[in-house]
């Protein structure tokens, strides 16, 4: 009888704790909402606090990827790097990571490791316009226009209604001695406006 008894306990205090485990993804499910939403409305310091106080092994690349934008926020991006790599070793396939990182050090003036970054990016994305733009622009600023207006080409072919994309291939094809093909992207680009 005392093993029976001792095997329903066993169970009672697994079923608790199960209860309690699931009581408790919900928490820290709410935890990370709220911080979005403190995020979207510039409550920095608040969304950072409550992402702060998650437990480490708690934290997915998606938390650190929101604490690195609150540290670039703040104009720490040597902290924003931290947690972008923090992702990473998370999931070493998050592109948005290595886009964060390829705008980072765009702004640093590292075109090279910024290109490397946002090639990343389009590794594990394919349709990500944006990474497509922004290596283009590392490359322009590299001079390779000839790389930089394929990757225009892409990101206008995955979105036509970016007109910055427009402008920045009419100053490859311009670079590249092909005025007339410039001009005629740089009247795509004045229809937009």
């Amino acid at each position: 009888m005392l093993k029976k008894v001792y095997f329903q306990s066993l169970i009672t205090i697994l079923a608790l704790s199960s209860f309690s485990f699931a009581q408790n993804l919900e928490q820290i499910k709410e935890i990370k909402q709220q911080a979005i939403a403190l995020y979207s409305t510039q409550n920095y310091d608040e969304a950072f606090k409550l992402l702060d106080n998650l437990p480490k092994n708690e934290k997915n690349e998606d938390d650190f990827l929101l604490i690195a934008n609150i540290y670039q926020e703040k104009n720490d991006d040597n902290a924003a790097i931290q947690n972008l790599n923090k992702a990473l070793a998370k999931n070493p396939s998050f592109y948005k990571a290595y886009y964060n990182l390829g705008c980072i050090f765009a702004s640093r003036k590292s075109y090279l490791l910024a290109a490397n970054n946002f090639e990343l990016a389009i590794k594990y994305n394919k349709a990500f316009s944006s990474a497509y733009y922004n290596l283009a622009y590392c490359q322009i600023k590299l001079k390779n226009y000839d790389q930089a207006k394929k990757n225009l080409l892409k990101a206008i072919e995955l979105d036509p209604q970016n007109k910055d994309y427009y402008f920045n291939l009419a100053y490859c094809y311009k670079e590249l001695k092909k005025e007339k093909q410039a001009k005629k992207i740089l009247d795509v680009y004045n229809q937009m406006s």
